[in-house]
């Protein structure tokens, strides 16, 4: 897969070295990335070892015509353009390519413009169709965990009453008992499960709000610090340290203090947890284009490809005991700021959190 950012890349296929020598320079002028073939198969071949975004084909060739190669690669890559050019056609050609899903048809001698203006409508169509796909793909997500949130929410809320009723059945128990009688022992268990019961429906709660932040111009280093100060008790029961690199200056960020403050306290318990012992935390923040980032990164193990795929999905989680939302809801935290927190490749194992600022225009 071409890397992000780089130039289109096309096929430019004419059996006469001129024509596609004068095609291939032009398009290159443009600053497109262009490859060639002499007729269809070569392109063909091409094609099936290759990504391009376009063909620019001629339509008569030996070994393999235009029309016979505008099929195959429909047929095979329908994402990919083609452009047909011929200096023989008429009407009857024109309708032909389109039918058969040309993009469009240009007829020898062709004017630099026309090429370009053809090539530049097709690159167009790309784009729109990325981003209809993108979009889609949004809508159908933002559904999906709307449909979820109203289902957890409508589960703790009717959860709630009947955890009351056995808490308040475990307390009387555990009152009524001696600490030597096994009952009072189970009646403490049963406590201990209606607590984590409580947390459950708690996340439940929180993964249904729909969250609309009070944004308020905030220093991003005062936040930061508070969320370690508030983490510093567990760090020190685990022998974890924490250290911290901040650039400087890093302009005031608008977003909701506490709920940012609870992601960043979620995402450090999560990086003290998952190395299951001594080790280290490193937090960073700074400024980046658009916004600035806070970057949480941990000593621990590195995560496996499996989990890394899923591990912002709501109810996904390895952990013996967990709802699986923690990072869910902080995706929507972050997320309602119109910001992001993405994951980051390889190891230490690294969440980093982007958040944008406002400049005066």
């Amino acid at each position: 897969m071409d890397a992000p950012g780089q130039p289109p890349r096309m096929l430019v296929v004419d059996d006469e070295a001129g024509f596609r020598e004068l095609c291939v320079d032009l398009l290159a002028d443009s600053g497109y990335r262009v490859d060639a073939a002499v007729n269809g198969k070569e392109a063909m071949d091409r094609l099936a070892a290759e990504e391009f975004q376009l063909v620019l084909s001629d339509i008569s060739m030996p070994v393999m015509d235009g029309m016979t190669l505008l099929k195959s690669v429909k047929s095979l890559y329908p994402q990919i353009e083609v452009v047909l050019m011929t200096a023989y056609g008429g009407l009857q050609s024109a309708l032909d390519a389109l039918r058969y899903g040309a993009y469009d048809y240009i007829t020898k001698p062709f004017t630099r413009e026309a090429v370009l203006a053809a090539v530049g409508r097709c690159l167009e169509k790309q784009r729109l169709a990325q981003e209809l796909k993108r979009v889609q793909a949004q809508l159908i997500e933002k559904e999906r965990l709307a449909a979820l949130g109203s289902v957890s929410g409508w589960l703790a809320h009717r959860m709630r009453n009947p955890l009351n009723v056995i808490q308040m059945c475990a307390q009387y128990l555990k009152t009524h008992f001696d600490t030597s009688d096994e009952r009072k022992e189970v009646a403490l268990a049963i406590e201990e499960k209606v607590k984590s019961l409580e947390r459950m429906t708690h996340d439940f709660i929180r993964f249904s709000r729909d969250y609309q932040p009070r944004l308020r111009s905030e220093d991003l280093h005062d936040l930061v610090n508070d969320a370690l100060e508030a983490a510093k008790s567990r760090a020190q029961l685990q022998n974890v340290r924490i250290e911290k690199r901040y650039e400087e200056p890093i302009p005031s960020v608008p977003l909701d203090r506490e709920l940012m403050g609870e992601v960043l306290g979620y995402l450090l318990d999560n990086a003290a947890e998952a190395m299951k012992g001594p080790g280290d935390i490193e937090v960073r923040a700074g400024k980046e284009p658009g916004g600035v980032y806070i970057e949480i990164r941990n000593s621990g193990p590195e995560i496996p490809a499996e989990t890394r795929a899923r591990i912002f999905e709501p109810f996904f989680t390895t952990k013996e005991r967990g709802t699986g939302l923690g990072l869910a809801i902080a995706r929507r935290v972050i997320e309602s700021h119109g910001g992001a927190i993405q994951l980051q490749p390889g190891a230490p194992t690294a969440f980093r959190i982007h958040l944008p600022v406002v400049t005066a225009a």
